[in-house]
């Protein structure tokens, strides 16, 4: 069976590894490859705007099937915040500022949304989420390039997502499996 080639636009190396083990791992009809180039982020409150415009842009850049995703993570208690400014307030106040924002009220919720496209002018969209909580980092090594998966606990575990990684457990929980396998199901009626 020959596989089809599917490009993946990041350049975040935790993404990388984690996207490429999933489809690896859950789809073996496709071979990713990573298309390695910055990506431009339009400003935006809406977080599928978002993940669509880089679509587009990466698209324009290779003009070869690929996808994109875009995750943030929402605090119930500040209307949905940080939300599309998830990266910019990691990197700027960092876990313990973090852990301040979260209080009184830790409860969140992680989104991704993934965008596929394959031509100028069509795309397919899937989502993914997980609800939980803001904890203290934990796990065997704090991630530095998906650093949310230290500190967001899933409702129904006492694990962070960076502790669930590889287990049994990640599957139920990862907001980006849930997305691709969404991605997976359609990919599969189409072939």
């Amino acid at each position: 069976m020959d596989k089809k080639i599917i490009y993946y636009a990041t350049t975040n190396i935790g993404k990388w590894d984690e996207v490429q083990r999933y489809v690896a791992e859950h789809e073996p009809t496709i071979q990713l490859k990573q298309f390695n180039q910055e990506i431009d982020e339009i400003q935006s409150f809406d977080q599928k705007k978002i993940a669509l415009e880089k679509a587009n842009t990466a698209w324009k850049m290779l003009q070869k099937p690929l996808i994109v995703d875009d995750s943030a993570i929402y605090f119930e208690h500040y209307n949905n915040f940080p939300g599309t400014l998830t990266k910019f307030v990691y990197f700027g106040i960092g876990y313990e500022g973090l852990l301040r924002l979260a209080q009184p009220d830790n409860r969140c919720t992680r989104r991704l949304y993934l965008v596929y496209k394959d031509n100028e002018t069509d795309h397919q969209m899937f989502v993914g989420e997980c609800k939980g909580t803001v904890v203290k980092p934990k796990g065997p090594e704090l991630p530095s390039k998906l650093p949310y998966n230290a500190i967001f606990q899933p409702l129904g575990t006492t694990k962070t997502m960076a502790e669930l990684i590889g287990t049994d457990e990640e599957i139920k929980y990862s907001y980006r499996l849930q997305a691709l396998k969404d991605f997976f199901g359609w990919w599969k009626k189409r072939v």
